[in-house]
């Protein structure tokens, strides 16, 4: 697995530098092991920016941005594409960065719901403004192991994302310039239960960047504080 990894973060480094770009991460159950795994690779200061390990929800919204509403229960809650992409959009927006990946997941042994079980987890990938947002299912592993697999797993879907950005690109241009109704999209029309989101963030009709920042400075730091500890 270890091998496998560093070898996957190692492509990953070859297209971002192939393309002159920077990547940032964000994390919440690996708790900065994919930050761990770029950063061993030689000469990652030249285009790995930044990461943030944001394990509550809380911090998912003070640092990222992430609006309250996404954690709402049912099919979304932090464990969602909708918390994933969120995350990736607060990196690439804090960073400045041309990629961003994102984890949020359940490594176990506890955490599981009803609907949610251990070893489920959501990576999200954000390259220019094309994001493509999975789930996968690793099962009741032990949670070193669940860990490590989600790393590897964001690894492979950044791969087919940047790998992939270009074509999606073309198509959502076209899908912009269709005067139908159907040529404004937005995510909240996507399915919270399918296995995988995929589109442009251009579909949203306002400035993300301008959205981040106001989600961030809406959050009450005196409200998230338990003042009786």
């Amino acid at each position: 697995m270890v091998e496998e990894t560093a070898g996957l973060a190692s492509r990953v480094a070859r297209r971002i530098r192939k393309r002159e770009w920077t990547i940032s991460v964000a994390e919440s159950c690996t708790g900065g092991l994919l930050a761990s795994v770029i950063t061993d690779i030689s000469g990652a200061s030249g285009w790995f920016n930044q990461g943030w390990v944001t394990y509550s929800n809380e911090s998912k919204m003070r640092e990222l941005g992430v609006d309250k509403s996404a954690f709402d229960e049912g099919d979304a809650g932090a464990v969602s594409h909708e918390v994933a992409i969120q995350m990736a959009q607060g990196a690439k927006y804090q960073s400045g960065s041309d990629v961003a990946i994102s984890i949020t997941g359940i490594a176990g042994p506890g955490g599981a719901t009803p609907d949610k079980e251990v070893g489920r987890v959501h990576v999200a990938v954000i390259a220019g403004d094309y994001f493509l947002s999975r789930r996968m299912d690793f099962g009741e592993n032990d949670r070193l192991d669940n860990k490590k697999s989600f790393v590897a797993f964001a690894l492979r879907l950044s791969l087919e994302a940047l790998d992939r950005v270009k074509e999606n690109e073309a198509i959502v241009e076209r899908a912009l310039n269709d005067d139908s109704p159907d040529a404004v999209l937005d995510t909240s029309q996507l399915d919270p239960s399918s296995e995988e989101w995929e589109g442009s963030l251009e579909w949203n009709v306002e400035d993300y960047s301008k959205t981040v920042a106001e989600e961030i400075g809406k959050v009450d730091l005196a409200s998230l504080a338990d003042w009786d500890e």
